[in-house]
C-alpha cells in the first residue's frame, strides 16, 4: 500500500502536464518541483522517491506533450509559476518549504523560476546544471519567456559567455541551492558549469550558503539522482558506468537531506 496520493494532472483541465504525489502518514517536511531535461521526459520517477521520503513532488513535462511546446522553445516562466501554486495550495501548512529542482536544462528552469516566481522558493536543486541561460533546442530561438519576452540567452552553454546578461544571476535565488556535478560529463560541462555557480555565488558574498557535489567520474547521467533508475528511461546516448551509479548513490540522500532540513526549526 502506498504511503502517498498520486495525481495525474494533464492540459486543458489543469494548468500543467504533471504528476502530484503527496505524503499521507504525516505533514510533508517539504514540497518539490521537479523540472527535467532536453529529453522532454516528466521526472515522475524523483517523485515517487520523494514521496516516500516524506516529501510532497510534482514533477512536470513542459514540451514534447498534448497542449504545450513541440520542442524546447518559448517555454513560458510563468507556467512552472503555475506549477508551484498547484503545489502550495496542497500544503497543509503556508510554512512547508518549497524547492525547485531541475536537470541538465530544466537547471536552468529551475534557477529563473525561483528567482522569478510569485510563489516563495525556499532553495533550489541542480543537477549537471547549467550556468548560461542557453538558447532553444533545436537552435535559432529562446528557451525562456518571461512576461512573453525572450530572457537574454546564448546559443552555447557556459561557463564562459560573451554576453553577461546570458549568465543566470543565481545571487538572486531566495535561498540556499545545491549543485551537483559530473566531472566526466560528455552532453555539456556540467563540473565547470557548476564552479562558475559557486564563484559567483561567492563574488555575491553566498547570501544563503551553498553546496556543490562533483563527482570527478561520473558523466550526465548523475543527472538523474536515483541510485537504481527505472528500466529505459536513459535515452541511448547516455551512458551508465558504476562510476555513475555510485555518484547517485552517494548523491541521492544528500539531496534528500537538503530537502528535508529545509523544514527543521533553526
Amino acid at each position: 500500500m502506498l504511503d502517498f496520493t498520486v495525481r495525474t494532472l494533464r492540459l486543458p483541465s489543469a494548468p500543467v502536464h504533471g504528476t502530484l504525489f503527496v505524503p499521507v502518514a504525516a505533514e510533508p517536511s517539504a514540497a518539490v518541483l521537479l523540472i527535467g531535461g532536453s529529453g522532454g521526459s516528466e521526472p515522475s520517477y524523483v517523485g515517487q522517491a520523494l514521496a516516500g521520503e516524506g516529501v510532497a513532488a510534482l514533477s512536470v513535462a513542459y514540451f514534447a506533450r498534448p497542449g504545450l511546446p513541440g520542442q524546447l522553445r518559448d517555454i513560458r516562466l510563468e507556467y512552472f509559476f503555475s506549477a508551484l501554486e498547484i503545489l502550495q495550495n496542497e500544503l497543509p501548512s503556508p510554512t512547508t518549504p518549497i524547492v525547485v529542482l531541475g536537470m541538465s536544462r530544466g537547471s536552468e528552469a529551475a534557477m529563473l523560476t525561483a528567482i522569478h516566481s510569485p510563489v516563495r522558493v525556499r532553495a533550489v536543486v541542480a543537477t549537471v546544471p547549467g550556468n548560461v541561460v542557453a538558447g532553444s533546442l533545436p537552435p535559432g530561438g529562446p528557451a525562456w519567456l518571461l512576461d512573453g519576452q525572450p530572457l537574454p540567452y546564448a546559443d552555447h552553454s557556459g561557463p564562459d559567455c560573451e554576453n553577461a546578461d546570458a549568465l543566470i544571476p543565481v545571487e538572486l535565488v531566495p535561498g540556499p541551492a545545491l549543485l551537483v556535478a559530473a566531472g566526466a560529463d560528455q552532453v555539456w560541462p556540467s563540473a565547470d558549469m557548476a564552479r562558475a555557480l559557486s564563484q559567483r555565488l561567492h563574488e555575491h558574498g553566498d547570501p544563503h550558503d551553498h553546496t556543490v557535489l562533483e563527482y570527478p567520474e561520473a558523466s550526465h547521467s548523475l543527472g538523474y539522482l536515483l541510485p537504481h533508475l527505472p528500466t529505459g528511461l536513459l535515452p541511448q546516448e547516455i551512458t551508465d558506468t558504476t562510476a555513475d551509479k555510485a555518484a547517485r548513490a552517494d548523491a541521492w540522500p544528500k539531496t534528500v537531506t537538503f530537502i528535508r532540513q529545509l523544514g527543521t526549526p533553526k
